[in-house]
């Protein structure tokens, strides 16, 4: 099908020809539109997984990606090539009272001095927060903390839980202790409003009143997205145990989703200018049914005519294609740096994936050969005796 031949008459018909101006003209709008539609999916794609990327870092940071029940086998998870790390670990929901009133917060508290590591393993690979000293009764808040209840640094608050509630003559008296908020870290807050503050495990174990062998076990993963083989060991210990997904998978998804939608949209665009692609071609076609007589009784096959017509749709996906991607690479930082030097949000990062690269290019090539099939198949059945008795 294809041939030094072939190629030859394609590119001859494509850039050399002297008639049909106007699908000549239809085929450069094909390859603006192509290089038009890759450059925007791939500056898309690069901001979306920038995002992704800079949420996922800063969000399940924080967010324990496994929490399981009283699990004493730890040095056997830390066998696991994904596992990093793994602590004893209270996470619970609270009341905190200040000046400002009251929210809702989950609290952490986090054992440093137990902190088991994987070797070659160092704790600011796990990229905590400060996390106050034992019996200092302080709290490393999110910076959210202070901006919904307007208080400041160094500020005493009340911690009250129901968990392990007391009765008393009075009634029920739920648990409560006064710590200081000290510290702050950056607000990862999304669809879940509720704030996190964290404490040392000691401190947070006396406000709930836990015994030290009813602790959980807070486990570190390398990517918090690929963590099957550690559930299918919890899952064959029966071991119970929460995932990061209980409390921000929904977020993640909804992320997911917009990439997807996105990507399709912008995908449209490719799909419209392989349609005038289509259009060239089919134009191409019936005007020189003349000449694709001659070339059939000269000797060439119906194959050959039809590859000088797919060759033809896959010079322009390809030429497309190739201008999409260089506009695209330096468009995607422009992009960035425009959006970052407004200052009104937070800093914009892109992540150029080669993998996404390459499939940009292979789908937008592959969407031009597909809408070059029909006018080259029409053209491979023309009838040569028909024709040469029109020209």
């Amino acid at each position: 099908m294809f041939s030094y031949l072939t190629f030859k008459i394609a590119l001859q018909y494509i850039f050399r020809s002297k008639t049909l101006k106007f699908a000549k003209f239809v085929a450069f709008i094909s390859v603006a539109g192509i290089a038009l539609g890759v450059a925007a999916l791939i500056v898309d794609t690069a901001i979306m997984q920038g995002l992704h990327s800079n949420l996922k870092s800063r969000i399940l940071s924080i967010t324990p990606h496994i929490i399981a029940d009283n699990f004493k086998s730890s040095d056997k998870l830390l066998e696991f090539d994904d596992v990093l790390a793994v602590s004893p670990f209270i996470q619970e929901q609270a009341l905190l009272q200040t000046p400002g009133g009251l929210s809702l917060v989950y609290v952490q508290g986090i054992d440093e001095n137990n902190l088991k590591l994987k070797n070659g393993i160092f704790k600011s690979d796990l990229d905590l927060v400060r996390i106050p000293k034992k019996g200092s009764y302080q709290l490393n808040a999110m910076a959210s903390v202070y901006l919904d209840n307007n208080i400041r640094l160094n500020t005493q608050a009340r911690l009250i839980s129901t968990i392990n509630s007391r009765y008393t003559p009075l009634g029920i008296t739920p648990s409560q202790r006064i710590f200081t908020l000290k510290y702050y870290f950056p607000s990862t807050n999304t669809n879940n409003s509720i704030a996190t503050v964290i404490g040392n495990i000691d401190d947070v174990r006396r406000l709930f009143r836990l015994r030290e062998n009813s602790l959980k076990l807070r486990i570190y993963t390398k990517d918090a997205f690929k963590i099957d083989k550690v559930k299918q060991y919890l899952d064959k210990n029966n071991v119970s145990y929460n995932l990061w997904s209980d409390y921000q998978g929904d977020f993640f998804k909804a992320i997911a989703l917009e990439k997807v939608t996105m990507t399709i949209m912008l995908a449209l665009i490719i799909i419209v200018a392989a349609f005038n692609i289509l259009s060239a071609l089919s134009m191409m076609v019936t005007s020189r049914l003349n000449e694709i007589a001659i070339l059939k009784t000269i000797g060439l096959s119906d194959t050959k005519i039809k590859g000088i017509f797919i060759l033809m749709g896959l010079i322009v996906g390809v030429l497309g294609t190739f201008i999409g991607v260089i506009i695209g690479i330096p468009l995607t930082y422009a992009v960035v740096s425009y959006m970052n030097s407004m200052g009104t949000m937070s800093a914009v990062s892109a992540s150029i994936d080669m993998t996404n690269l390459i499939y940009v290019a292979i789908g937008s090539i592959l969407m031009s050969l597909i809408f070059t099939l029909y006018p080259a198949s029409r053209a491979a059945k023309a009838d040569p005796v028909l024709n040469l008795n029109r020209g």
